[in-house]
Formats: C-alpha cells, structure tokens, sequence
C-alpha cells in the first residue's frame, strides 16, 4: 500500500539524495509503504546516507533503470520536510482507521469488552508517540537552521496573541509552551480563555478546548454574549424575534471554524492526555486550552502539591510530545487579599513552587475593583509575571463583563527582561 503518490515519492527520494541535512530524517519513513522501485532507491540512500550525492546516483542508475531523476522538479528542503510530515501523518491516520474498523468488528460479534478496546486505542496512541529520541549535533544543527529559514522566509508556525499589546511584551508562541493563566475567583479566567481561544478560532487556527466545570452550551454562549447585552445562558427567552436571528446568524458564522470542546467531565490527568493525544491526531491543534488545573485528578499522589507536581509535569511533557501549546487556567491561593492592593504575585499561585517550575509563562489576571470598589468596573490587567526567554511587565485591557470581551489598552513602562529583576509587586 503507498501512501504518497508516485510524484511525491520521487520528489522526496530526490531530495533525500541532493539534500545531505534532510537524510537524518530518512529513517522516519516507513518503506514498506513506498513503491517497489523507491524501496530499491530508500535503501541505496539510506546506506549511502553520509555520501555525496553523485555516488548516490550513479549506483542508482546502475541499479534502477526506469527512475529518471529529471523527472521530477526538485523540491526545497522545505517542502520535503512537509512532504514527509504528510506521509507519516496520512501513515497513522490509515493505521488508526485499520486499528477502528478491526476493533468495530470484533465488538459486534460480542467478542470484545469496551475496556480492552480502549486499551487497545490507548496502546496505539502510546506507540505512535514520539517517545524517545536522540539527535546528533550535525542533526540539531539542521533543525536549528530550518526554525530560523522558516522565520525568515514566513513560514514559521508562531502563533501570535490575539490582543492589542500583548505581543509587545510576550513572545509569540511555537509549540511546546505550558501557559498558566493564574487569578482569583471572578477575575475572568475563563473569558480571557475563551476571548483568547475565539480570536484564534477566527483567524483560522485549529483550537482544543478541554473544560472541566463549564459544558459547551454554556462555552458557545459566552463566546457569542459579545453581540448581546442579555445573559444569553439565563435570559435568551427574552431576545425579541430580531435578536434570535441575530444569535441564529452568529452560531451559523462560525459552522467553518476549527475549535474542537470536551466537557465530558473526566478529571483523570492520564486520561485528558489521552484523549488530546487522540484529537491532536485527528486535527492537528495549533493550541489546546484546559480550564482549569485543580480540577484535575493525579491519583496515588500523598498531597495536594505533589499531585499539582505531577500534573503540570504531564502536561509540560505533553506539550513538548506533540509539538502544542498548552495553556491553562489555574487558581490563586487566599493569601492574595494581604498583598498591596490585591495585586497577585507567583507566590500566590496555589502549589506555586510546582506550577511556577513547570510553566514556561504564567499571566496572572487582576481586577482592580475587587479591592477598590472606586476603580472602574471594566479595568483589568494581565500581569505577565514569568517568561522564560522574555519580558514581564503589565498589560492594561477592558473587559466589558456584559458583553464577556476582553480588549488591550496599553502596557506598563517598566516592562524588563525576566532575567533582569523582575517587578516588585509581581514577585513580592
């Protein structure tokens, strides 16, 4: 069975040839799906892999009379690397299907308990992760220089924020971050998830939402409450005709986007992973959020920070496994109130020691009328208070709690370099 077609084979092989960088990946192609004259090719390069290109070709043309190299228009390194990203994703993708419709039929005859199918789900996404992997300096070397010519070139798969001034003070994203969004009881967390996951949505990325406490009815009317000045989850018997076209109309605009919910309620760590692991195959998230960390469940752990521990640890792993950011939304502990004006610092996060060690940004959320009931109702701040590789500092926005939307207003003048002294009031 071949995966690629018979172009896309040969444009590969030809870059794998002419390409010297490119060949450390050689080995991640599977030739038992690739034609029967390709596999003579794959195995003459893969032998010859540290050899310049004009002996691979001539012991090809002495083995290999039909393939003619010309062809085909050789490719960029580039464009092979995606060309070989797709033929291991549409590779899983078949033998996910296969795994499907094998287990499908063994449970209709009665031959097989849900249990041991899901075991069987479970074992496949446990192989078909990226587990282990070494690479040598010549191979980092490689990599490192495809990040930067993919930057350059535009290509880069950075996700920038969605709000006006964030990326003035942070980083935009690429894969592999654990975020935390750290506040107190109704200061927001959840809109600023779901403001941020929308806008996302809206300029096309693919989103995993997995929520612990809200189900997605309730999710889908926050994200529309921002063309509605009624609670659409409380009083949507009160839109007039005109206003349930309206709502009609916005829940069909966004019939196209890509956001993918869980509220199915499972608070197991391994199983969340589980199941990410599973959809990220299926779509291939740009983003997944989770709302919210002490929700979720480690058992077997002796105390509360050590089961924290072991969570972010997972979902730090997780991130780095299949190449996604993750963020997610976490609690601050009651101590806040005896800071100056309320406002938190990472010791405020509950289990700070362990969620701080493992996060590679965490912004904590402050509303400065839950101490000051003189401040304006909309004022919110996003104090980014660590970022590895990056600033801290404070970014002023208005959240219009009617309308649940969130948007940037400026930020402070004393953004640093976090390995600079950070604020003072965000370290304490």
């Amino acid at each position: 069975m071949m995966i690629l077609d018979v172009r896309s084979e040969r444009q590969v092989l030809k870059a794998l040839i002419h390409y010297i960088n490119l060949r450390c990946r050689i080995d991640e192609i599977d030739r038992r799906f690739l034609s029967q004259e390709s596999q003579i090719i794959y195995d003459i390069i893969s032998k010859k892999r540290d050899k310049d290109p004009t002996l691979i070709l001539m012991e090809m043309y002495n083995r290999v009379e039909r393939f003619d190299v010309d062809d085909v228009d050789l490719v960029s390194e580039n464009e092979a690397n995606n060309l070989i990203d797709s033929f291991n994703r549409t590779l899983r993708n078949k033998k996910f299907r296969f795994l499907l419709n094998q287990i499908s039929r063994v449970m209709e005859k009665d031959n097989m308990e849900m249990e041991d199918a899901t075991g069987k789900i479970m074992s496949f996404l446990h192989e078909s992760s990226s587990g282990f992997k070494y690479v040598d300096m010549k191979q980092a070397n490689m990599l490192l220089k495809q990040f930067h010519t993919d930057v350059w070139a535009n290509r880069s798969k950075k996700l920038h924020w969605p709000f006006r001034y964030f990326n003035t003070v942070l980083n935009s994203l690429r894969g592999k971050e654990l975020v935390v969004i750290a506040g107190e009881t109704a200061t927001g967390k959840t809109a600023f998830m779901l403001n941020t996951a929308d806008r996302w949505a809206a300029e096309g990325k693919t989103i995993g939402y997995i929520s612990l406490e809200i189900d997605v009815v309730d999710l889908k009317n926050r994200m529309h409450q921002k063309d509605f000045d009624i609670n659409l989850s409380a009083e949507s018997e009160k839109l007039s005709e005109e206003g349930q076209l309206l709502l009609n109309d916005a829940i069909d605009r966004t019939v196209d986007q890509k956001m993918f919910f869980c509220d199915s309620g499972v608070r197991s760590v391994h199983e969340i992973i589980a199941g990410i692991k599973l959809m990220n195959m299926l779509h291939q998230f740009d983003v997944v959020f989770i709302d919210y960390l002490q929700l979720m469940s480690c058992p077997g752990k002796q105390s509360k920070d050590a089961e924290i521990g072991e969570i972010m640890g997972s979902l730090k792993a997780l991130a780095m496994d299949i190449k996604v950011p993750i963020i997610v939304a976490s609690q601050l502990n009651r101590e806040v109130g005896k800071n100056d004006k309320g406002i938190p610092r990472l010791s405020n996060l509950r289990e700070s020691g362990t969620i701080e060690h493992s996060a590679d940004v965490v912004i904590l959320i402050y509303r400065p009328i839950l101490y000051n009931k003189s401040q304006s109702l909309n004022e919110y701040h996003a104090i980014v208070a660590k970022q590895r590789n990056g600033k801290t500092g404070t970014i002023y926005m208005d959240f219009n709690m009617t309308r649940q939307v969130i948007e940037g207003t400026g930020t402070s003048a004393k953004c640093k370099e976090e390995r600079s002294p950070s604020l003072e009031h965000v370290l304490g």
